[in-house]
């Protein structure tokens, strides 16, 4: 038989944070922190038929404010194969936290009044005042055009800035600067020359036409180090 271990290879929850298993929150009932009860079960019912529709196999959810614990709640398995239930207690591997991270960043920054997620990215990084876009043109190659308008924050935080992994159609443009996939740790120039290079590189659409995954949060990461 077949086992495959959610603990190992690491679903996880939104809502369950790393953090959270370095410090201890007192639980308390919803309503003395300003959240409802009833709200809350509704949430339980939806991820019970997450667990019976098979969309997930189990997950562990939380609920925190003002530094209290509203809910706390494990549900399926962490094994579906042996029926093992999920616990609260268990361990994740969790991936992708730089869209997280950076993104709280971001409206912590507006906030505090530093910046709106309107603005354009070219106020604070002036190389992406005047973006480029490859789009096809018939012939089995492209045209390099001006973009139609500037890449606002709103347009990165969504993933609608038109900024790829580097393979859309000017990938050998993308090659030959070497910004391609999505690991920048390996680099020695700091992200901010190699986010200001890639803003002179076509991209893959129309700002606020299209989703497209790819590095729009490591240019936020670059902008919240200019804010900040």
């Amino acid at each position: 038989m077949k086992v495959t271990n959610f603990k190992s290879w690491g679903f996880i929850f939104g809502f369950a944070l790393s953090s959270v298993f370095a410090q201890t929150f007192r639980d308390v009932r919803p309503e003395s922190v300003g959240l409802s009860s009833k709200r809350l079960e509704r949430l339980t019912n939806q991820l019970d038929n997450y667990v019976s529709d098979e969309k997930l196999p189990g997950g562990v959810a939380l609920v925190l404010r003002k530094g209290k614990s509203a809910y706390f709640y494990s549900f399926g398995y962490r094994d579906k194969e042996s029926m093992d239930p999920m616990e609260k207690d268990d361990i994740f591997r969790i991936a992708s936290q730089t869209k997280a991270i950076i993104s709280v960043g971001i409206m912590i920054l507006q906030e505090k009044g530093l910046l709106l997620i309107q603005d354009p990215v070219g106020k604070y990084i002036p190389e992406y005042n005047n973006t480029t876009v490859a789009e096809a043109d018939g012939n089995g190659s492209y045209n390099i055009v001006k973009a139609k308008r500037k890449i606002t924050i709103r347009d990165l935080l969504t993933h609608t800035a038109g900024v790829g992994w580097g393979f859309g159609l000017a990938q050998e443009r993308w090659e030959k600067e070497e910004i391609m996939g999505w690991y920048f740790a390996h680099r020695d120039e700091s992200i901010q020359t190699t986010v200001k290079r890639l803003a002179k590189l076509p991209m893959d659409a129309q700002p606020g036409e299209k989703f497209v995954y790819g590095l729009s949060i490591d240019i936020l990461g670059a902008l919240i180090e200019i804010v900040s």
